[in-house]
């Protein structure tokens, strides 16, 4: 059976989900900010299929998929019927990585941030489908801003099992307080899992936040690493690394791991100094993937997120 993928395509004119025979490819309208600008999510024996609006690759193990919708705000109403549809096309496997894009998600609608009324509407759909003890469900995941009316959710799946792993120096999103919106994130801080023998871990969207408060506000560096600290503690978590200095950034082994990262800056003045640091900071070699990205953040005061996938070779 031919191979099957799921790619994403930034730096485009346009956002939109393009399926053929034996391919998915999502384009979007994020601008890149360094010189790779493709995402491949899955590659894999399958049919290609799709439902409820989602472009779906799907083997007897695994499911992957992508959706592009145009929307209304305030964002709430859409967030909540994605999701539903979405829970309902996955009910009968192991969520493992959610990617979200936010329509201008810092503006306001009805006097709530988009984001806000993003989170409401997910986190509704999310208790309605799981019932109130849903946060055990949640994966990992991100949401970040995209200037366009277009909805974009793509996702990994399968029949793995899927730990759900947090952050001791962070408050869980799902617990955050009433402050951040009327329904808190719905996410994990990573997840991990196994395949064929070897972990996986997916890393969510992290950035510059301790307990539930954003932090080394000073400058684009001081919140990048910040963010590195934060995302070793969810590696250290996983098993993934077994050192940690006090406020340390140590990353898994390249030489152990294939490592894919997704840096996502507000500003695009902040691109240099990101793309000269960051790489240094992770001890990354070329055989790491990493894309920049320019996009708003979830928080209109953080100015960097950071994402990751990390595979045991």
């Amino acid at each position: 059976m031919p191979t099957k993928t799921l790619q994403v395509l930034f730096g485009r004119g346009e956002t939109r989900c393009v399926s053929t025979e034996n391919s998915i490819d999502l384009y979007l309208k994020i601008p890149v900010l360094g010189q790779d600008s493709r995402e491949r999510i899955a590659s894999q024996s399958g049919q290609i299929y799709s439902r409820f609006g989602f472009q779906l690759i799907e083997s007897e193990s695994y499911l992957a998929g992508a959706l592009v919708k145009e929307i209304d705000f305030p964002l709430e109403k859409a967030a909540y019927e994605v999701y539903m549809d979405f829970l309902e096309l996955t009910k009968d496997w192991n969520l493992f990585r959610v990617w979200n894009y936010v329509p201008y998600i810092n503006n306001e609608t009805s006097a709530l941030e988009n984001y806000k009324s993003f989170c409401k509407g997910r986190a509704l759909a999310f208790e309605a489908f799981y019932g109130p003890d849903f946060e055990v469900k949640l994966p990992a995941a991100s949401a970040v801003g995209i200037n366009d009316r277009k909805l974009v959710l793509y996702f990994v799946a399968g029949k793995a099992e899927a730990t759900h792993i947090e952050n001791p120096e962070q408050v869980s999103a799902f617990k955050y307080p009433k402050q951040y919106g009327p329904k808190s994130p719905s996410f994990a801080r990573g997840t991990l899992i196994e395949l064929a023998g070897k972990r996986v871990g997916y890393l969510s969207g992290t950035a510059s936040i301790k307990s539930h408060e954003s932090v080394t506000l000073t400058d684009v560096a001081e919140q990048m690493y910040t963010t590195l600290d934060n995302m070793s503690l969810v590696f250290s978590n996983m098993g993934l690394v077994f050192e940690r200095m006090s406020f340390g950034s140590l990353m898994p082994d390249s030489a152990k791991y294939d490592r894919f990262f997704k840096v996502y800056i507000r500003h695009e003045a902040d691109a240099k100094i990101v793309r000269e640091l960051f790489p240094q900071s992770i001890l990354a070699t070329e055989e790491d993937h990493i894309i920049y990205l320019r996009s708003d953040i979830c928080r209109s005061e953080l100015d960097i997120e950071i994402e990751a996938i990390i595979q045991e070779k």
